[in-house]
């Protein structure tokens, strides 16, 4: 299918808002594509936005929409739960208060005179009672509870989900319209433009 003309030249394909122009009627292909809809509306609704952002005014690199279409939601299902899990600890460290990210460990040691059963080397039970117990609690430095934190939210996962949706769509910048053909006529070439006029050769 040929795109309407631009400014900018045209592709053979169209483009991701051409498919998808609302969040609506993306949201209807994925409940009905027959992949399962794995990622709860919340997020298949800022999915959208995401890749509208990113992706909506490049052409598909499918000739096939109803095929581009199985391989962005391929893609959801593959790494999309992934994404979801992730984005959510996200946020949680990034709400995470001094205090919690000052603590450290505790080590919590037990001690039971004259248990009334004796434990088997190969299990990890817990005994009954106890009589004994030392608590060493561990607190991290400023720096080094501000430097795991930052460790851990180096790398936006977000962005990381985005790119596996590159392949998708036409990474080229030239458009691939106009088609030139030649065509004989009474012994002379004529090339056929469809934007211009045609020229003989």
């Amino acid at each position: 299918m040929i795109c309407d003309k631009s400014l900018y030249g045209n592709y053979r394909t169209r483009k991701f808002t051409d498919i998808w122009p609302d969040v609506e009627s993306f949201v209807q292909d994925y409940k009905n594509v027959g992949i399962p809809a794995i990622v709860d509306d919340t997020k298949i609704n800022t999915l959208y936005y995401l890749l509208y952002a990113r992706y909506g005014n490049s052409s598909i690199a499918n000739s096939d929409e109803t095929q581009f279409k199985y391989k962005v939601f391929s893609t959801i299902y593959q790494y999309g739960p992934t994404w979801a899990r992730r984005s959510q600890i996200q946020d949680t460290l990034r709400s995470m208060d001094e205090k919690t990210i000052l603590e450290g460990t505790r080590a919590i040691n037990n001690h039971a005179y004259n248990p009334q059963q004796a434990p088997s080397t190969d299990t990890d039970e817990m005994l009954q009672y106890i009589n004994e117990q030392a608590t060493t609690k561990y607190k991290k430095s400023t720096l080094d509870g501000y430097a795991l934190l930052w460790a851990v939210l180096r790398d936006d996962v977000t962005e990381i989900f985005l790119r596996h949706f590159r392949e998708h769509f036409l990474t080229v910048v030239e458009p691939q319209i106009p088609l030139w053909y030649i065509t004989e006529i009474s012994g002379e070439s004529i090339v056929d433009n469809d934007n211009g006029p045609n020229f003989a050769i």
